[in-house]
Protein backbone atom coordinates (compact mmCIF):
# COMPACT_ATOMS: atom_id res chain seq x y z
CA UNK A 1 0.00 0.00 0.00
CA UNK A 2 1.44 3.43 -0.57
CA UNK A 3 1.59 6.02 1.64
CA UNK A 4 -0.69 8.00 0.15
CA UNK A 5 -3.53 5.78 1.28
CA UNK A 6 -2.34 5.97 4.81
CA UNK A 7 -4.31 8.48 7.54
CA UNK A 8 -2.28 10.10 9.54
CA UNK A 9 -2.69 8.99 12.95
CA UNK A 10 -4.27 11.23 15.01
CA UNK A 11 -1.96 12.03 18.13
CA UNK A 12 -3.17 15.17 19.59
CA UNK A 13 -6.23 17.25 18.87
CA UNK A 14 -3.94 20.00 16.62
CA UNK A 15 -4.51 16.94 14.63
CA UNK A 16 -8.04 17.11 13.83
CA UNK A 17 -8.63 19.13 10.46
CA UNK A 18 -11.40 20.98 11.62
CA UNK A 19 -9.76 22.02 14.66
CA UNK A 20 -7.14 23.42 12.30
CA UNK A 21 -9.91 25.17 10.26
CA UNK A 22 -11.60 26.77 13.70
CA UNK A 23 -7.93 27.86 14.76
CA UNK A 24 -7.25 29.59 11.09
CA UNK A 25 -10.78 30.99 11.44
CA UNK A 26 -10.08 32.42 14.69
CA UNK A 27 -6.74 34.14 13.78
CA UNK A 28 -8.80 35.58 10.80
CA UNK A 29 -11.30 37.19 12.89
CA UNK A 30 -8.78 38.54 15.13
CA UNK A 31 -6.96 40.12 12.56
CA UNK A 32 -10.03 41.26 10.61
CA UNK A 33 -11.59 42.68 13.90
CA UNK A 34 -8.20 45.28 14.64
CA UNK A 35 -9.89 47.68 11.85
CA UNK A 36 -12.85 47.87 13.95
CA UNK A 37 -13.00 51.62 15.19
CA UNK A 38 -12.37 52.73 18.78
CA UNK A 39 -15.90 53.49 19.65
CA UNK A 40 -18.26 51.67 22.25
CA UNK A 41 -20.36 49.47 19.74
CA UNK A 42 -17.94 48.45 17.88
CA UNK A 43 -15.70 47.34 21.05
CA UNK A 44 -18.65 45.59 22.25
CA UNK A 45 -19.15 43.44 18.91
CA UNK A 46 -15.26 43.31 18.87
CA UNK A 47 -15.06 41.56 22.12
CA UNK A 48 -18.18 39.12 21.96
CA UNK A 49 -16.99 38.13 17.93
CA UNK A 50 -13.60 37.50 18.61
CA UNK A 51 -14.93 35.42 22.27
CA UNK A 52 -17.32 33.24 19.93
CA UNK A 53 -14.49 32.86 17.30
CA UNK A 54 -11.91 31.49 20.03
CA UNK A 55 -13.91 29.70 21.70
CA UNK A 56 -14.71 27.02 18.71
CA UNK A 57 -11.26 25.49 18.51
CA UNK A 58 -10.95 25.96 22.58
CA UNK A 59 -13.73 23.56 22.88
CA UNK A 60 -12.74 21.76 20.21
CA UNK A 61 -9.08 21.26 21.65
CA UNK A 62 -10.36 20.88 25.72
CA UNK A 63 -13.19 18.11 24.34
CA UNK A 64 -10.37 16.45 22.90
CA UNK A 65 -8.20 16.27 26.26
CA UNK A 66 -9.19 12.58 27.76
CA UNK A 67 -13.26 13.36 27.30
CA UNK A 68 -15.15 10.51 25.61
CA UNK A 69 -18.45 9.65 24.19
CA UNK A 70 -21.20 12.11 25.11
CA UNK A 71 -18.89 13.94 27.21
CA UNK A 72 -16.78 14.87 24.15
CA UNK A 73 -19.66 15.31 22.15
CA UNK A 74 -20.96 18.20 24.42
CA UNK A 75 -17.79 20.45 24.25
CA UNK A 76 -18.28 19.61 20.02
CA UNK A 77 -21.66 20.82 20.79
CA UNK A 78 -20.61 23.64 22.38
CA UNK A 79 -18.12 24.47 19.54
CA UNK A 80 -20.68 24.62 16.93
CA UNK A 81 -22.67 26.86 18.73
CA UNK A 82 -19.65 29.15 19.38
CA UNK A 83 -19.06 28.77 15.76
CA UNK A 84 -22.53 29.84 14.90
CA UNK A 85 -22.59 32.80 16.90
CA UNK A 86 -19.54 33.85 15.37
CA UNK A 87 -21.37 34.02 12.13
CA UNK A 88 -24.28 36.02 13.86
CA UNK A 89 -21.24 38.95 15.26
CA UNK A 90 -19.52 39.25 11.61
CA UNK A 91 -22.94 39.66 10.01
CA UNK A 92 -23.83 42.28 11.94
CA UNK A 93 -20.66 43.31 11.84
CA UNK A 94 -21.22 43.34 7.99
CA UNK A 95 -24.22 44.86 8.59
CA UNK A 96 -22.65 48.34 10.62
CA UNK A 97 -19.97 48.65 7.83
CA UNK A 98 -17.29 47.33 10.04
CA UNK A 99 -16.25 44.92 7.56
CA UNK A 100 -17.00 44.92 3.86
CA UNK A 101 -19.15 42.37 2.32
CA UNK A 102 -16.30 40.27 0.77
CA UNK A 103 -14.47 40.00 4.64
CA UNK A 104 -17.69 38.31 5.69
CA UNK A 105 -18.21 36.31 2.72
CA UNK A 106 -14.97 34.96 2.95
CA UNK A 107 -15.18 34.15 6.72
CA UNK A 108 -19.21 33.06 6.51
CA UNK A 109 -17.45 29.98 3.74
CA UNK A 110 -15.40 29.12 6.80
CA UNK A 111 -17.84 29.20 9.36
CA UNK A 112 -19.87 26.82 6.72
CA UNK A 113 -17.30 24.54 6.71
CA UNK A 114 -16.36 24.22 10.28
CA UNK A 115 -19.91 24.13 10.97
CA UNK A 116 -20.35 21.15 8.22
CA UNK A 117 -17.53 19.36 10.10
CA UNK A 118 -18.23 19.49 13.71
CA UNK A 119 -22.44 18.79 12.76
CA UNK A 120 -20.49 15.42 11.03
CA UNK A 121 -18.51 14.71 14.10
CA UNK A 122 -21.57 14.89 16.33
CA UNK A 123 -24.01 12.82 14.36
CA UNK A 124 -21.25 9.92 14.55
CA UNK A 125 -20.48 10.09 18.19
Amino acid sequence: MSLEGKKKAIKSYRDLLVWQKAHNFAKEVIQKSKTFPRNTEATIIKKQLVGAAVSVPANIAEGYGGHKGSAYKNYLVIARRSATESDYWLFLSQDLKLINGETYQSLWEDYKEINAMLSSMIDKL
